[in-house]
């Protein structure tokens, strides 16, 4: 296996549109050729991690979840388990949660506790304020988020500053293209390319499961150390996303990519 190269300058340098929009990677080359999808998916990690550390933040990957009491057992809340991608550390993001049925029903009485890994939200919790900024979709009801959290694996993340044992003000990373470009000395062509959408850096979007929200501008993150957190409830459950069948993966090095679209600049 060859040593890994760095990747965004490069793409950038040919004129393709590299951006990170709610948590997504997406490239558009210059040539108008699509990007392999085995390729992508082999150096989607290190090109995110790249534009992460141009930018000077701390990307990280969603690893799982708890749902349980936290803070001594004072409260009932989620657990919301990260990774650096720059250094492999753990990152944690607590959210408050309702632990307990609010109606009886033929699963069980109002007021019960809910099956291990379940939760209830409502719309002025910040979790569910998290989630409407993924872009993901809500589930019909706001007791089954814990049947949609392996979606959280397909982006990337920021955390904000530390509040106590919290990391606080968890959202999809955002990079548009200019701002890449500006972060690596790149120069923009008068003539590049910039989506017809109304999207605040005039950015071109993709998003999984084929949804498409408004994009966000990048804020202002603070960098953050490595923290933990106390949880007396439910084991950590770590989703695996889809299960299809696995498409193979060909044997193309970075170089081989780049010289293949280089042709047609």
């Amino acid at each position: 296996m060859e040593p890994s190269k760095p990747l965004l300058a490069s793409l950038l340098a040919r004129g393709d549109v590299v951006e990170v929009v709610r948590g997504v990677l997406t490239i558009a080359p210059a040539s108008g050729r699509p990007v392999p999808p085995e390729w992508l998916q082999q150096n989607r990690h290190q090109i995110t991690a790249e534009a992460a550390r141009a930018a000077g933040v701390d990307a990280l990957e969603y690893v799982g979840y708890s749902a349980g009491k936290f803070g001594g057992g004072r409260y009932a809340g989620l657990d919301l388990q990260f990774r650096s991608m720059a250094d492999g550390s753990d990152r944690h993001g607590l959210f408050n949660a309702e632990l307990h049925r609010d109606r009886t029903t033929k699963h069980g009485a109002k007021g019960s506790p809910l099956p291990p890994g379940q939760f209830r939200v409502r719309q002025g919790h910040k979790f569910y304020k998290f989630w409407v900024s993924t872009g993901l979709p809500i589930p019909r009801r706001l007791s089954a988020f814990h049947d949609y959290m392996g979606k959280l694996r397909n982006l990337v993340f920021i955390g904000g500053a530390i509040e106590g044992e919290r990391m606080a003000d968890v959202r999809p990373l955002s990079l548009s293209h200019p701002t890449l470009c500006h972060l690596l000395g790149v120069e923009l062509p008068d003539n590049s390319r910039t989506s017809s959408g109304q999207l605040p850096d005039n950015i071109r979007t993709s998003y999984p499961d084929k949804e498409s929200p408004q994009s966000q501008q990048l804020q202002g993150i603070e960098h953050h150390p490595s923290h933990g957190a106390q949880s007396h409830g439910n084991k950590v459950i770590r989703e695996r996303g889809n299960k299809g069948t696995p498409t193979p993966i060909q044997e193309q090095t970075n170089s081989e990519w780049l010289s293949e679209f280089a042709g047609a600049h």
